[in-house]
């Protein structure tokens, strides 16, 4: 008896009861059995649900991170990144300079741009847009092409974005001088 006494004081904060003169020790052990039967069950829980196979474990993406998906596993690439293990940076298929036709609400025109990389893994830099030897920066988007955000040069702005599809780069464009407005597409050849 001395041993049931010490195991009821010593778990005292899981509400099991005490030993007392009112109880008898028929209660006492049903109350073992109930922690014991409770305690086994979770064991049963946690065995069952450590079996499952992890699809992932196999998978290692540079810059991204591996997702269970429908039975199977792929890398969700950060924000820049592309490729099956997210190892290709989104930016380097649109490096490089490039000739081609640049058609405007005002005209058309033949010159070459070069997109470079900037600084940071989403960043690069346009070079000779509108064929006037203007620089834009632009930075990679989560749809895979590139935003060229409103700045300024001289007295106007421009803003825009580029895409790249089949080989073909585009870049779509508005450019504004003292107030008046010229969207224009440029596509590489």
């Amino acid at each position: 008896m001395a041993v049931a006494s010490s195991f009821f004081l010593n778990f005292d904060h899981y509400n099991i009861n005490k030993p007392s003169k009112n109880n008898n020790n028929m209660k006492n052990l049903f109350s073992i059995k109930n922690f014991a039967t409770a305690v086994l069950a979770l064991g049963f829980v946690f065995s069952f649900t450590s079996c499952e196979e992890d699809l992932c474990k196999d998978v290692t993406c540079v810059q991204g991170t591996a997702t269970e998906s429908n039975g199977s596993c792929a890398c969700v690439c950060d924000l820049g990144y592309e490729g099956t293990t997210c190892e290709t940076l989104v930016r380097a298929k649109y490096l490089g300079s490039f000739n081609g036709n640049e058609t405007c609400a005002l005209g058309t025109d033949i010159y070459a741009v070069t997109i470079a990389a900037g600084s940071g893994d989403l960043a690069v830099t346009i070079t000779n847009l509108y064929g006037a030897g203007l620089i834009t920066n632009g930075t990679v988007n989560s749809e895979g092409g590139i935003t060229i955000p409103s700045q300024s040069f001289g007295t106007g702005t421009i803003s825009g974005s580029v895409t790249r599809t089949g080989g073909v780069t585009t870049i779509s464009f508005t450019i504004t001088v003292s107030g008046d407005a010229d969207s224009c597409s440029f596509v590489t050849n």
